[in-house]
């Protein structure tokens, strides 16, 4: 008797494979626009759905004297994030790879639109909402800007602690206009606006 449950157990689970397999391959393809770019670019915690740089510093709520960033007079990255579900996200987990190979770690994480804060709760994301979206926030030197390419700047995200079988995720990180914010999360396209310039994501029309 043991036997046979056994079997039908392994019968339901080879046949339910493929179909996890196929969820799981569907989930993780990037989308892209007509010409081929990667708007919405994977990572191992979900997909990244826009990155920019900017001078102009974010909005914080709580700031410290004894938290601060590294670089002095830094560029802004931000990073906009959909997580995928029993994720979790922690201005710990990544770093970001500038264009001259320069690493730069992250100084905050937020919800949605919420402020930044470097107040310790809120140095973690333990339970992410899944209709939500999450921003990450790397201070990075200002020589970033000058690598640009047609208002460009390509720059990875990998995981600080360790290393993993995934690949890092590489992308074109978006130069916002001079004395520009970033933009806002409930103007982030569910398809993602990675690898586009600013004329390409909100000015073009596609």
């Amino acid at each position: 008797m043991f036997r046979f449950r056994f079997l039908l157990i392994a019968a339901a689970f080879l046949a339910a494979a493929p179909l996890f397999v196929e969820a799981q391959t569907e989930s993780a393809s990037p989308s892209k626009t007509a010409s081929g770019k990667v708007t919405a670019v994977p990572f191992r915690a979900g997909t990244i759905l826009s990155a920019e740089i900017s001078r102009q510093k974010p909005q914080f709520d709580v700031e410290s004297q004894f938290d601060f960033p590294a670089i002095d007079n830094p560029a802004w990255v931000e990073l906009i994030v959909k997580l995928d579900q029993g994720r979790s996200i922690s201005r710990f987990d990544y770093e970001l790879v500038g264009a001259q190979n320069d690493v730069y770690s992250c100084f905050a994480v937020a919800e949605g639109a919420d402020g930044y804060s470097v107040d310790a709760d809120k140095w973690t994301i333990q339970k992410p909402h899944p209709l939500k979206y999450y921003r990450l926030l790397f201070p990075v030197k200002q020589s970033e800007l000058a690598s640009a390419s047609k208002e460009l700047v390509p720059m990875t995200l990998k995981l600080k602690l360790y290393k993993t079988i995934q690949d890092p995720a590489t992308f074109d990180v978006r130069v916002m206009p001079q004395g520009s914010n970033f933009t806002r999360v409930s103007s982030i396209r569910p398809e993602g606006l990675c690898n586009m310039n600013y004329h390409e994501a909100f000015e073009s029309g596609k």
